[in-house]
């Protein structure tokens, strides 16, 4: 849970303080992932961990139908995960994220429907702007920058900015 103490950071260093912090649908959206990713990685004790899955679920469900952000527990995200605002995003089982990445809204971060198998897998300090949609089993290099609307089906360099359809 020290991941998501860092999560709180990133907002609170953005200007997010008390009942802003806590109201905002993003950070809760982010603590339903921490909870089911916990639950999913550490197994704790099954008196814990039956009424915890349940507790989980329904979170997850919430957040999925009314705020249309679909983060699966089983994806891989690092600490200080920032998502500047809810809607539309889904990120996959199989994806991996780095720290400190910041995604804006109607993300997807997924597996291809193409016939390649895997799905994306994020460095450190990542930007993907509004809309992006990044598809397939690909690598984008720490730093990188993924501009609103873009297409990303291939690698993506280390400090690249990338932008258009496909990027």
């Amino acid at each position: 849970m020290n991941e998501f103490q860092l999560d709180l950071e990133r907002y609170k260093t953005r200007g997010y303080r008390g009942k802003d912090l806590w109201l905002n649908p993003a950070v809760w959206s982010i603590a339903s992932y921490r909870l089911g990713n916990w639950l999913y990685v550490s197994r704790p004790f099954v008196l814990l961990r039956i009424p915890l899955k349940i507790v989980s679920f329904l979170a997850n469900k919430f957040c999925e139908v009314f705020m249309e952000m679909c983060i699966d527990s089983q994806a891989t995200i690092g600490p200080g995960f920032y998502i500047g605002h809810i809607g539309g995003v889904h990120i996959n089982p199989q994806a991996v994220l780095g720290s400190n990445c910041d995604l804006a809204h109607r993300v997807t971060i997924g597996a291809s429907a193409m016939g390649r198998q895997g799905a994306p897998v994020l460095g450190d300090d990542v930007y993907i702007g509004t809309g992006a949609t990044l598809v397939g089993k690909i690598k984008v290099g720490n730093g990188a920058k993924i501009a609103a609307n873009t297409l990303v089906i291939s690698n993506i360099p280390a400090g690249a900015t990338v932008m258009g359809v496909p990027g």
